[in-house]
């Protein structure tokens, strides 16, 4: 496998692995404008716009766009996160000329008809209901808005009721046109594709863009500590704890990523073992990392009884004690190293993951490097390192709880 990066007239990125034996072509192009860079009324706007890319151009409509990929057997879809945008279409190696007409056609000639904005919003506002009906959903966008205290990066993506219910075509095109043709933009391929032709197709179809400067945004504050507590008629309570991890930018990442492992990133997890198979206290229970280009946030989760909250609070606390406090072993980080291998072994056979590992180390690492390397950088991790940086995240001191069910206490502690 073979990875080579050009920079075209215009500033854009254009990164492609070829992958002999693929006959299939993944591209995507990354767009660095997520929910981060959205002020309180325009909370949603960048959701809403990845939904418009796909609702007609000047030469085709919505239907015109599924069929002319579908009809090759192709998929194209899209996604939108706190700090980026992609769109993306993947297809046999013989349609790589379709996938780039499609993919610069949505993002240059996209028309954001009335008729179709009106009809998408009441799509949208009809996604925030489904995220407000699932628990975990929900949580995890109260989490963020007590954890970051207003702070941009912890708006949820799709936005609010309110704040989508505002959006008209002017709002939507005007942020399009100024947020999303800026600098930084990356395309990523990944096919059994010589990077000339690449570079060739992608500059005919976009190199005459022009672009505007990079958009800065607002550095994270200090994260807000504390308990928060949404009471909502729910079967179960359902419990978030967050503290400060490290960046996407952190060369502790991978050594986060092992402590995340062994505490509830897997079903051997401690969380796992200790809350579910000893105790029985929930069904879901484990632990998860959200990494950010300037922060990065070690989120707990557990689903439980409202009676057994506070025996959950008072578990998972003595879990994080006991890893906080050395107790590591050697023997767990190699496991854990090994598990993070293995599964890094079998993403790599997914040219999704490929195609994104592409994008997140032009945008955030500036590091060109086929995936592979991902397992070197994991093997190096030593021991000391983890338990060193699990005696700085896993202090309670550092934690924020967010609870959301039927409980009668707004001072649940940690």
């Amino acid at each position: 496998m073979t990875v080579e990066r050009t920079v075209i007239g215009n500033g854009i990125s254009i990164v492609s692995e070829r992958v002999p034996y693929l006959r299939s072509v993944t591209a995507g192009v990354w767009v660095p404008v997520g929910s981060r860079a959205e002020r309180p009324a325009e909370n949603g706007i960048v959701h809403f716009i990845e939904h418009m890319l796909f609702k007609g151009t000047a030469s085709r409509q919505a239907i015109d766009l599924s069929r002319a990929i579908e009809s090759v057997g192709g998929t194209m879809n899209a996604c939108t996160s706190r700090e980026f945008t992609y769109f993306y279409a993947k297809g046999l190696e013989k349609d790589f000329p379709l996938i780039v007409d499609l993919l610069s056609d949505i993002y240059q000639n996209s028309m954001f008809d009335e008729t179709e904005l009106s009809r998408e919003k009441s799509v949208v506002l009809q996604e925030i209901l489904m995220v407000d009906d699932t628990p975990e959903e929900f949580l995890n966008d109260f989490f963020n808005l007590s954890y970051w205290g207003g702070h941009s990066l912890g708006y949820p993506v799709q936005g609010t009721a309110k704040s989508v219910g505002r959006f008209d075509r002017k709002k939507v095109a005007g942020y399009f046109t100024d947020r999303f043709r800026r600098r930084g933009i990356v395309v990523t391929i990944v096919g059994n594709l010589a990077h000339n032709a690449v570079v060739d197709a992608i500059g005919e179809a976009l190199g005459s863009m022009k672009l505007g400067e990079p958009l800065d945004v607002v550095p994270p504050p200090k994260p807000v500590s504390g308990s928060f507590l949404k009471r909502k008629r729910l079967e179960q309570a359902h419990l978030c704890f967050g503290a400060p991890a490290v960046s996407r930018k952190s060369e502790q990442i991978f050594a986060m990523d092992v402590i995340n492992a062994l505490l509830g990133g897997s079903s051997s997890s401690r969380l796992f073992h200790q809350v579910r198979e000893e105790l029985g206290l929930a069904y879901s229970v484990g632990s998860s990392i959200s990494a950010y280009a300037d922060a990065g946030v070690l989120e707990v989760y557990a689903g439980t009884a409202k009676e057994h909250v506070e025996e959950v609070i008072d578990v998972v606390g003595k879990i994080i004690d006991s890893m906080r406090d050395g107790g590591i072993s050697d023997e767990e980080v190699s496991f854990a190293k090994e598990l993070i291998k293995g599964n890094t072994l079998l993403s790599l056979e997914s040219t999704m993951f490929r195609m994104s590992n592409l994008a997140m180390n032009e945008m955030f690492l500036d590091r060109l490097e086929p995936p592979e390397e991902i397992l070197a950088l994991v093997d190096a991790v030593r021991p000391d390192q983890v338990r060193e940086l699990a005696g700085e995240v896993l202090r309670r001191d550092r934690f924020t709880l967010a609870a959301m069910g039927d409980l009668p206490r707004e001072d649940l502690a940690f």
